[in-house]
């Protein structure tokens, strides 16, 4: 792991901790604000049942290439000795072997 990548997911860490920490807060001013009661009228009337299924099948019809497939493109393995890479290098750092996928 890179130290940048380090330092993103402790920040990472670090504002659940802080989110966690001020839920309450943050649902008791939403709640004086009119926000909680807003969203139950919104989803009470607008979003049925058949809202969802709709707009679930457009995006499976009409959407990009999936999530995992994102992914998978993002951490590549060495075929040789199996290390793990997020560059986009040509060859692998561990072993030397020049990547297929560069």
């Amino acid at each position: 792991m890179t130290p940048g990548l380090k330092k993103i997911v402790l920040l990472a860490i670090l504002a659940v901790v802080v989110f966690l920490a001020n839920a309450r807060s943050v649902v008791e001013w939403l709640d004086q604000a009119g926000v909680i009661v807003w969203a139950q009228h919104v989803r009470s009337e607008y979003v049925t049942g058949t809202a969802i299924t709709v707009i679930l099948a457009m995006l499976f019809l009409l959407g990009g290439p999936p999530i995992i497939a994102r992914c998978a493109r993002i951490f590549r393995r060495c075929p040789v000795c199996g290390q793990k890479s997020l560059s986009e290098g040509r060859y692998c750092g561990a072993c030397g072997r020049r990547s297929p996928h560069g």
